[in-house]
């Protein structure tokens, strides 16, 4: 039975009625705020750069969740497929609609679920799989016993599933290593699948989690090249391996990509006038990367093979996707962030903090906004121009001097006057900007997927409306649920 019986979600009806047309400055806190503008503008770059590049696109709605937002990943070109992936079967369910209507349409469906299928997720798969039909569900496999759950999968929908080999990049969450016998193991099983008919055998899929590791434009081509390549070279071992069994596969996909290294993608396209005071631009390190990537992306279709690219958190941002650098910074700054939470200051205690500063107390804690830090600065979020006389930053975030989320609990907050890792290694200056009991604050979030799956909606806001920048605009909710 689909999650959504179970995890109803929020009725936007009554939050239109109640919410449309306010300020966020009257929204109960904390709460989560989506600009719409910035979230539409990181989308069509998305999509202008991967049309342009001549790449496949698959977009994952795992960050916000929402029937809306998922529309602005794909675009509205019924041409070209509406490709997704879902970190949940109640995604999936709760999108079913807008996938049906896509149909409806003429337009291609199909979505992956993104973990290694299980013998419990099948009975929804199925239903799902039921509704849209050949070709609309992809499952990832790394262990030849998940080929048992697949089959049953097409047993009970009377559709084979596709099915894409998961592949590890170094991050041991899941997946094989692509030059592991375990890859052999999982690509014999699913050769022999795809041959009695029970899958389609066709593709490789990667998450290159460590990306957000990475520190430069330069880093993230290196590490999709790397992720491409490895896949790559497991592609030609598939068909090379189908070849000696007789068996006749698609086109195989190597489907590579995590924010970082999706994004990185735009460089290939770099050279732009709003790029020349970003400081990798023109640099002989970028444009060798870019040189190779672009390089492999040939070989790859030379093969006959496809390049899909995939992502999530890149449509809301998020300061670990600013700690990145993973592209000019004319594109991946702090306007850019779509997904804030408002917050309400609750106290303040003068002299408190580090060298006689204050601190504050504020109504969102690790509930509110998780407990993922960034790599470029010790706290929880960072505190918006929002409201405040004070201008919006130009620096990187290792750079940045203001109010942090310095230390949390549950429903707490605490607010310190922090800074960055390379501007506190050349330490404080005196505490400006302060705040008082009362106030509500914007807050960017460290990783926008951890913070926003606390919310049950988001209070939509559309920047590009000159003169009504907090006006409410709607209000998307979202899945629940697993």
């Amino acid at each position: 039975m689909s999650s959504l019986v179970f995890f109803p979600t929020s009725p936007k009806e009554a939050l239109v009625k109640e919410f449309v047309g306010k300020s966020i400055r009257d929204v109960p806190t904390p709460a989560a705020v989506m600009n719409v503008a910035a979230a539409r503008r990181n989308c069509e770059r998305m999509l202008e750069a991967v049309q342009k590049l001549e790449l496949g696109w698959r977009a994952h709605v795992k960050t916000h969740k929402t029937v809306e937002l998922t529309r602005l990943q794909v675009g509205e070109d019924v041409t070209r497929p509406a490709n997704l992936i879902v970190s949940t079967l109640s995604e999936a369910e709760f999108i079913l609609p807008l996938l049906e209507e896509y149909k409806s349409k003429g337009r291609q469906v199909n979505f992956v679920y993104g973990l290694p299928i299980s013998k419990g997720a099948v009975p929804r798969l199925a239903a799902i799989a039921k509704v849209l039909g050949e070709g609309s569900i992809s499952v990832l496999l790394d262990d030849p016993a998940q080929l048992a759950a697949a089959a049953e999968l097409e047993k009970q929908s009377g559709v084979k599933p596709l099915a894409h080999i998961k592949i590890d990049m170094g991050g041991k969450r899941a997946g094989v290593v692509e030059s592991s016998e375990r890859f052999v193991q999982v690509a014999e099983a699913a050769l022999a699948a795809h041959k009695a008919g029970a899958v389609v055998l066709s593709g490789l899929y990667s998450h290159a989690g460590h990306s957000y590791g990475g520190d430069s434009r330069v880093a993230a081509v290196k590490m999709l090249r790397a992720e491409v390549g490895a896949m790559l070279s497991g592609a030609d071992r598939l068909v090379v391996k189908a070849k000696e069994a007789g068996i006749t596969l698609p086109t195989i996909v190597v489907s590579a990509g995590a924010s970082p290294t999706a994004l990185a993608v735009q460089n290939l396209l770099s050279g732009q006038p709003d790029e020349a005071q970003d400081r990798e631009t023109g640099t002989p390190e970028l444009q060798a990367a870019v040189t190779e990537l672009a390089e492999l992306f040939k070989t790859v279709k030379s093969k006959g093979h496809a390049v899909e690219i995939h992502a999530g958190v890149y449509p809301t941002l998020d300061l670990q996707q600013l700690a990145a650098h993973s592209m000019a910074s004319s594109k991946l700054s702090w306007r850019d962030i779509a997904l804030t939470v408002v917050a309400e200051i609750h106290g303040v205690y003068p002299g408190r903090g580090t060298n006689g500063t204050d601190e504050a107390l504020i109504g969102a804690g690790g509930l509110a906004l998780g407990r993922e830090f960034c790599k470029a600065y010790d706290g929880m979020a960072m505190v918006t121009p929002w409201g405040r006389n004070v201008p919006m930053p130009s620096c990187d975030v290792e750079d940045y001097e203001g109010w942090t989320v310095g230390r949390f609990a549950q429903e707490h907050g605490i607010l310190t006057w922090a800074a960055g890792k390379r501007k506190t290694e050349k330490g404080l200056g005196a505490q400006g900007d302060a705040v008082e009991a009362g106030q509500l604050l914007r807050l960017w979030p460290n990783h926008a997927c951890i913070t926003s799956s606390h919310f049950g909606w988001y209070f939509v806001v559309d920047e590009d409306n000159a003169g009504h920048e907090d006006e409410i605009v709607d209000v998307w909710i979202k899945a629940r649920g697993w």
